[in-house]
C-alpha cells in the first residue's frame, strides 16, 4: 500500500522546486543556517548578531551579509530566557483625541527601532482605573519597561508595579523610586514666555484656559501662569476638558465673565484652536481683539487659519530621552532623574 502523500509544490511553469526551496518556504532561517553559510560557529554568529565582540572585522562583515541573504532575525524569546529581556517596551498615552500623544507615541517608536525594541502601545484616557488595568495586562507580557503620561490618582497603583519589579519613565509627573526615572517639560519656561509675549505685544488683562482633569500636585501650566502674570493683573482661569470643544466653552465662559480679557493662554493646542474658532464666531478678531498663545505645538497648529503661536515641545527629543532612560534603567546604569526638557516659544498668526 502507497502511503498518504501531500501534493508537492510546484512553480509557475509546472515544476516541483528543490528540497532545499521548499525548506526556505516553510521554515525561518536560523542563527544554525547563518552559521553553516559563513563556515563559523554558531557561538559566533550569536556574538556578531549581539555585538558582543570577539571577532574579527572580516568575520563580522560576512556573518552580516549571510543575515541579510537569508533573511535571519534573532529568536526574541530564546533570547529572552538568557538575557532576561523581553526587546519589548510599552507606551502608555494619555488620549487620542489630543494629536499631542500620538505624535510622542510615534518618537518613542522610532527611538525604539532606532534601539531594536519592539514598543507596545495602550492608553489610559486619564483613567486611573483603566491605568491599572492596563498595566496589568501589560506586566503578564513582561515588557523591559513602561513610559507612560500617568493619570489622575495613580500614584499608588504605580508604586505596587514599580515594588514588583516594572521599570518606569513617567512624563511631567514627579516619581521617587530605584525603578523609575522621571522626564518632565520645562513648561515653567515655556508659561513665562508665552505670558511675556503677550503683553508685550500690548495685552491688559490675560486669562487662562486650564484642565481640571490635571493632578493638583502635578500642575505646572497653572501656576506658572499666575506666577508670570505682571503685578496687578487680575488672575483669570477657566478650567474645562482640554479638547477642541472645551476650548470653545471656556472661551464663550471667560468673555461672559470678562469681556475685557484680550489674550488668552490655552492648555494646549487643540484648547487652543477651539478658543480661536469661539473668538471668531462672536465676532472678535485673533489677534487684534484677542490674542491666544497654546501649548505643544501639534502638526495643526502651523496650519490652521490663523496660524497658532505656541509653547514648542519636542517630541522627537522627548521620545529620544524616554527611551535612552527607559534603557538605563533596565541595565541599571546611572541617569539624571528628573531629566528637564528645554522647550521654545513659537511665534505665529494668533498672537
Amino acid at each position: 500500500m502507497m502511503p498518504n502523500v501531500a501534493p508537492a509544490m510546484t512553480n509557475e511553469i509546472g515544476r516541483s522546486p528543490s528540497r532545499g526551496a521548499v525548506r526556505a518556504v516553510n521554515r525561518a532561517s536560523t542563527l544554525h543556517d547563518v552559521a553553516a553559510r559563513v563556515g563559523v560557529s554558531p557561538r559566533t554568529v550569536s556574538r556578531v548578531v549581539n555585538d558582543q565582540g570577539g571577532f574579527s572585522e572580516a568575520t563580522r562583515a560576512r556573518v552580516l551579509d549571510a543575515v541579510e541573504e537569508l533573511s535571519y532575525r534573532p529568536n526574541v524569546m530564546a533570547r529572552g530566557l538568557i538575557t532576561r529581556r523581553s526587546g519589548t517596551i510599552a507606551f502608555i498615552a494619555g488620549v487620542l483625541n489630543d494629536p499631542f500623544f500620538p505624535e510622542v507615541a510615534d518618537s518613542v517608536h522610532n527611538a525604539a527601532r532606532r534601539a531594536d525594541l519592539t514598543m507596545l502601545f495602550a492608553t489610559n484616557n486619564s483613567d486611573p482605573d483603566l491605568e491599572l488595568d492596563v498595566l496589568g495586562r501589560l506586566e503578564a507580557h513582561a515588557p523591559d519597561g513602561v513610559i507612560l503620561f500617568p493619570a489622575l490618582g495613580s500614584a499608588t497603583h504605580l508604586h505596587r508595579f514599580l515594588d514588583r519589579g516594572m521599570r518606569m519613565v513617567v512624563v511631567d509627573a514627579p516619581v521617587e523610586h530605584e525603578n523609575a526615572s522621571s522626564i518632565q517639560t520645562d513648561l515653567r519656561t515655556g508659561v513665562r514666555l508665552a505670558v511675556e509675549h503677550l503683553v508685550a505685544r500690548g495685552a491688559r488683562q490675560l486669562a487662562m484656559i486650564a484642565n481640571p482633569h490635571s493632578p493638583i500636585g502635578h500642575r505646572r501650566r497653572q501656576p506658572a501662569f499666575v506666577e508670570a502674570l505682571p503685578d496687578g493683573m487680575e488672575v483669570i482661569v477657566e478650567s474645562v476638558a482640554p479638547t477642541f470643544e472645551g476650548g470653545k466653552e471656556a472661551t464663550r465662559r471667560l468673555l461672559e465673565r470678562a469681556p475685557h480679557v484680550d489674550g488668552i493662554f490655552a492648555y494646549n493646542d487643540i484648547t487652543a484652536i477651539g478658543a480661536v474658532r469661539a473668538l471668531d464666531s462672536l465676532g472678535l478678531r485673533v489677534p487684534d481683539d484677542v490674542a491666544v498663545v497654546g501649548c505643544d505645538d501639534i502638526a495643526m497648529s502651523s496650519v490652521v487659519t490663523p496660524t497658532l503661536t505656541t509653547i514648542r515641545i519636542d517630541r522627537e527629543e522627548l521620545g529620544t530621552q524616554a527611551v535612552l532612560a527607559l534603557s538605563a534603567l533596565v541595565e541599571g546604569e546611572p541617569i539624571e532623574s528628573p531629566r528637564l526638557l528645554p522647550v521654545e516659544l513659537v511665534v505665529r498668526e494668533s498672537a
